[in-house]
């Protein structure tokens, strides 16, 4: 029997990592999910998706309706396991140019961005529940950020969505023992993205690309937990300390100022 690796995001850096990182695991498929790719349907056979590694969409993924549909063309008899990698979401820096707190895309005026509710939490919770329903074990992995714990207020439509994530983790996996939940925190990640969303990071700031981490290292971790655990809730961190890392480092102060001179703002 197989294990099916369902990596949500896979055209991303880290989702690319899991990728090439799974595709060595022996008796393994992997199905990648991107909204750029063809259609799931156009690979069925006889209702089924086929016996194989490919990259799929199933549409819009925060829908519950689109994840159970594309677990209903999972063959459960080809698989002892599932494993899903949640590798898509936004991480809004939430300062205008004047410097204000500001939350842009909050439709419903709560205070937290709408498209981190959608990606980070909807997405995730409409696979896993798809998912389940195949009656086969479940390992889930989300990302988080080493700063979560920090509570930057600019970051924090992202660490709000993520702490409703791991309680709603730790809750379900109490309900149900054949799913097994991981959250992984991760520092900044060496890719074109980072670099592109953070242009002057290594100009105006005391950034080191040296203490960053590089794909491979998130997949292979990644690798580790899903394989490691059968059953319940854990959190995780990966994190290269730098010279340059201090106790106040994520202090509101240092964490702003640092944030705006990487942005060129």
């Amino acid at each position: 029997m197989k294990t099916l690796v369902i990596i949500n995001g896979v055209t991303g850096a880290i989702g690319s990592a899991c990728l090439a990182r799974f595709s060595r695991e022996h008796e393994s498929n992997i199905i990648g999910l991107s909204r750029q790719a063809i259609s799931s349907d156009t690979f069925l056979v006889d209702g089924f998706l086929p016996d194989n590694t490919f990259i799929c969409s199933i549409g819009d993924i925060s829908n519950k309706q689109d994840c159970k549909q594309f677990a209903k063309q999972i063959n459960k008899n080809l698989y002892e396991k599932i494993i899903y990698i949640h590798a898509v979401g936004v991480y809004p820096f939430e300062i205008d140019h004047e410097g204000n707190f500001h939350v842009s895309h909050d439709d419903d005026q709560d205070g937290v961005d709408d498209r981190v509710v959608k990606l980070s939490y909807d997405a995730f919770f409409a696979m896993t529940e798809a998912l389940e329903s195949s009656d086969l074990p479940v390992s889930a992995l989300i990302f988080g950020s080493v700063a979560d714990k920090f509570k930057p207020i600019v970051h924090k439509s992202w660490w709000t969505v993520i702490e409703h994530v791991k309680k709603e983790m730790q809750k379900r996996s109490v309900e149900n023992s054949k799913t097994f939940y991981s959250v992984l925190n991760i520092s900044s990640v060496i890719c074109p993205h980072e670099l592109m969303t953070r242009p002057f990071v290594f100009q105006k700031t005391n950034a080191d690309a040296r203490f960053w981490l590089m794909p491979h290292e998130v997949a292979e971790q990644v690798v580790s937990l899903v394989f490691s655990k059968q059953h319940g809730f854990t959190e995780d961190e990966l994190f290269h300390k730098a010279n340059y890392y201090e106790e106040d480092y994520f202090s509101e102060t240092k964490f702003i100022s640092r944030k705006i001179a990487e942005l060129g703002m």
